[in-house]
């Protein structure tokens, strides 16, 4: 999916609503806001994308495409649903799919218990030059696909590259 940018609050706005809606933690609440300002301080409160993950599209069998252009990383956040299996999700440098965790893999988080809440950081951006690609597997090397049943919701915010 191309870049569809939009003002700055509108995203943050999103970003509350996902909040709410899987009971973060205050902890990654209080890192948001600080990104917030963060990004609106600093970087001149840039246009961004707020893209929904859904457990649903992580366990595809190539992944969900979050963005099929250059782009560039600020935050992600992943809440796992209610099963032990151990799920490692990661952020590819990929404009069509999870071609290897090697050479395109560039963000990996680990949830591994029941409801757990993980969230990755990068306020000066993380450039992705091909694209991202968002996909969950039930062991770190990336060998088996997790199921919807057992992969994590979240979101990822992006911005321009």
């Amino acid at each position: 999916m191309a870049l569809t940018l939009e003002a700055a609050n509108n995203v943050w706005q999103k970003t509350n609503i996902a909040l709410d809606s899987q009971a973060a933690n205050s902890c990654i609440r209080d890192q948001f806001r600080a990104l917030k300002a963060y990004l609106s301080q600093v970087k001149s409160n840039k246009d961004l994308q707020f893209v929904p993950i859904l457990a649903t599209d992580v366990d595809d069998a190539s992944g969900k495409v979050l963005a099929d252009v250059a782009c560039t990383v600020y935050g992600v956040f992943l809440k796992k649903q209610a099963t032990a299996t151990d799920v490692f999700t990661y952020i590819f440098d990929d404009a069509t799919d999870d071609t290897g965790i090697a050479t395109d893999g560039r963000i990996m988080l680990a949830t591994l218990v029941t409801g757990e809440q993980v969230a990755a950081f990068y306020p000066a951006g993380l450039a992705m030059a091909a694209g991202a690609v968002a996909k969950s597997y039930t062991e770190s090397d990336g060998v088996t696909d997790s199921s919807s049943a057992d992969t994590p919701n979240g979101f990822i915010i992006i911005g321009a590259a």
